[in-house]
């Protein structure tokens, strides 16, 4: 999992400490190895009772549950895909949606498979361009004006503008987005028979005459088929904008401060920062929210 590069260094240590907790819990549970592990084994330690913070043992919160799901998930495909197993206990688990009728962000085990998705063509695409983008930071309405000339690879960094509503600002790339970014700008340069507009050479869509209306359609159409591709198409809470958004969580996740996340996003309201991202900024933090990191009770 480590070695594709799909994980950022902070996503992979939470993972490895949730696939030990299983490990532990598959084991006290009787499961010695790997074709003992039922599918109801699986759902029991998602749904399973969790210590806070404080070390007391209550319901698992949404969060705590969703987060465990995504682990095995991503953790089955991984074993599919190495011949290991067959199998998806995960696959008939429903559980509730974290903000129900709202656009949500992507959830991590999302993002992991957008990227797993956007990596495996046969050459640099507008789409993958455009899924690094947006989880840079970059909004539907910047995404189609971001030229070769905005990357700074040396800074692993883009500059993202274009949009009245936002302000422009220093996006910080991740491996995977600078890896993308900067094959997608090798292909771009090689195409190019005239060198010096390959500065000017926009990554995420191709027509040079495109208006701002058309760049964001465009740039949407490149993000939803994506979202289609990984089973997403159909999931109302899920739009573009969910891939942008989980920038503002995974910058809020890194320092608990709302205006490093609006400062990602380039927004200019705070209230609408946690609004995207999800958070309930004004109040003290829930037992919900203090259980997300719990233990599971038992293991």
């Amino acid at each position: 999992m480590a070695a594709r590069g799909e994980f950022t260094e902070q996503t992979l240590e939470k993972f490895s400490l949730l696939l030990r907790r299983f490990a532990r819990y598959a084991e006290l549970r009787g499961a010695a190895v790997l074709a003992d592990v039922t599918d109801q084994l699986v759902e029991d330690f998602v749904i399973a009772p969790g210590r806070s913070r404080h070390g007391h043992v209550t319901n698992a919160a949404v969060a705590t549950m969703l987060l465990r799901r995504s682990v095995l998930r991503i953790c089955y495909r991984t074993l599919r895909e190495l011949g290991l197993s067959d199998a998806d206990p995960t696959r008939d688990i429903l559980l509730p949606a974290r903000c129900p009728g709202q656009v949500r962000p992507l959830s991590e085990d999302e993002v992991i498979d957008l990227r797993h998705q956007a990596s495996f063509v046969a050459r640099p695409s507008r789409h993958g361009a455009a899924a690094a983008l947006a989880l840079a930071g970059g909004h539907s309405g910047e995404i189609g004006h971001i030229r070769v000339r905005d990357l700074d690879l040396a800074g692993r960094r883009v500059w993202m503008h274009g949009s009245s509503k936002v302000d422009a600002r220093w996006c910080p790339l991740d491996d995977w987005s600078w890896n993308i970014l900067k094959h997608r700008a090798q292909f771009v340069a090689a195409r190019q028979l005239r060198p010096h507009l390959v500065p000017a050479a926009r990554l995420a869509v191709s027509d040079r005459r495109a208006g701002d209306a058309q760049l964001q359609a465009r740039a949407c159409v490149a993000l939803r088929d994506l979202l289609t591709r990984i089973g997403l198409g159909r999931d109302e809470s899920v739009k573009p904008a969910s891939i942008t958004a989980w920038a503002g969580v995974e910058a809020f996740t890194v320092t608990e401060r709302i205006e490093d996340a609006a400062r990602r996003l380039g927004l200019r309201s705070l209230d609408r920062t946690a609004t995207v991202i999800g958070h309930a900024w004004h109040t003290t933090p829930t037992r919900d929210e203090e259980e997300a990191e719990g233990e599971v009770d038992g293991a």
